[in-house]
């Protein structure tokens, strides 16, 4: 049996030698289980962590509720344990306020994306009436009540200290609008806790899956890695899948991915690099190389691009991407390659060059491309491309199968 480390060609179930080209790393995926010493995973939805907090649930109003546009009001009891000087932490994503004995304490009515407020506050060892007002406009959801005192690290505000009317926790209502107008959807419940993280604007792109790395979603099968979306609902979405990604980065060398692509109306497919360090700063001044992106609405058509912050937002009107139609990608393995040195970016399915991106001596604003990256797989489902004609959940599940991932350096 191959190890997962491959070094010599004659461990490979297809041949890896490459004239000029050293293999150094690669996986076959011919074992019964994924190497975790080789892979990692991103999780979820892309919703944000507060450690502090954590974990929150990502589950906040029920399934038949909207997602966006509503409001709720919480009010009770909050019993602090100390007589002390507090500071109380409220984090909303959108606008939240937070009343004490009807005095306003925070006041944070806005749009915005999930968002950390704090007020200092003398508490005593007694009751006190608590109101939390809170919107969703759109997108992620964030909520959390916290608080930090001399006697106490900064903390999640339990069950313990929240109180309705003899029961634990405070009393929601719930109203689907962001005006607090009752409607035949409002309806009341018992929060024991204010702590709920979801969406996270679906990893930026309005994506619709939540990633796991749960075996029915990415696991290996016949000597391949199987990554499989499934319309199926799962802590809040509709949509699960995997997105996996090597332990390992590299700077410049030839890259391999064989691979046959998913069909499905709703899918986008990825092999792509991430900076490990982020040496010139967040997404998109550190960079990003798409080596392959696919939609499922218009299969076989092959996008390659680059990313940085001189053409932010706009890409396709610029030198950064291309494409090509290949019509039997979702019916065969074919090899996505990438060429990365020091003046140039080149992809392409199997011999065919895909897009060229040279550095010609610019600015690290055009070319951050001058660190390690790390690599990543994965099948989103929806978002602003993958679902610009909708997502078919009659196409579910679908699954992209790769065959290998190869790396190798320029030989000498």
């Amino acid at each position: 049996m191959c190890l997962t480390l491959i070094f010599m060609s004659s461990c490979s179930k297809h041949k890896t030698n490459i004239k000029g080209w050293d293999l150094i790393w690669s996986d076959e995926f011919d074992g019964k289980n994924i190497n975790y010493s080789n892979w990692g995973f991103d999780l979820g939805t892309g919703a944000p962590v507060f450690e502090d907090f954590s974990p929150s649930s990502s589950i906040f109003v029920p399934k038949e509720f909207p997602k966006d546009n509503f409001s709720v009001r919480w009010h009770g009891l909050l019993t602090p344990d100390h007589k002390c000087n507090y500071e109380i932490f409220l984090i909303a994503d959108d606008g939240v306020r937070l009343f004490l004995n009807e005095k306003s304490i925070i006041n944070g009515w806005k749009n915005q994306p999930a968002t950390e407020y704090s007020a200092k506050q003398y508490l005593d060892q007694k009751d006190y009436k608590i109101v939390i007002e809170y919107f969703e406009e759109g997108g992620g959801e964030a909520a959390i009540l916290g608080w930090e005192c001399k006697h106490n690290p900064k903390m999640l505000i339990n069950e313990n200290h929240l109180s309705f009317n003899g029961s634990v926790g405070l009393s929601g209502t719930y109203f689907s609008n962001k005006n607090f107008k009752k409607s035949t959807d409002t309806f009341t419940r018992i929060d024991k806790e204010i702590n709920w993280v979801t969406g996270g604007s679906g990893w930026g792109n309005k994506e619709l899956q939540y990633y796991t790395k749960e075996k029915d979603n990415v696991r290996l099968e016949k000597g391949h890695l199987i990554i499989e979306a499934k319309n199926e609902y799962y802590e809040g979405s509709d949509f699960t899948s995997a997105r996996i990604k090597t332990k390992k980065s590299w700077k410049y060398g030839k890259f391999i991915m064989r691979a046959k692509l998913p069909k499905g109306v709703g899918t986008w497919a990825a092999f792509w690099g991430l900076p490990t360090d982020w040496k010139y700063g967040g997404w998109p001044y550190s960079g990003e190389i798409d080596v392959l992106e696919h939609v499922g609405h218009n299969e076989g058509h092959i996008v390659s691009s680059v990313h940085n912050i001189a053409k932010s937002g706009d890409l396709y009107k610029s030198d950064q991407q291309n494409n090509l139609f290949f019509k039997d990608a979702c019916d065969t393995f074919n090899d996505y390659k990438l060429e990365w040195n020091e003046e140039k970016i080149t992809t392409y399915i199997n011999n065919k060059k895909i897009f060229e991106y040279q550095k010609n001596d610019k600015k690290w604003q055009h070319w951050p491309f001058d660190e390690k990256f790390h690599f990543l797989f994965n099948i989103a489902v929806g978002g602003n491309w993958g679902g610009e004609k909708g997502v078919e959940k009659s196409d579910f599940p679908t699954k992209m199968e790769i065959d290998y991932f190869r790396v190798y350096k320029k030989a000498i």
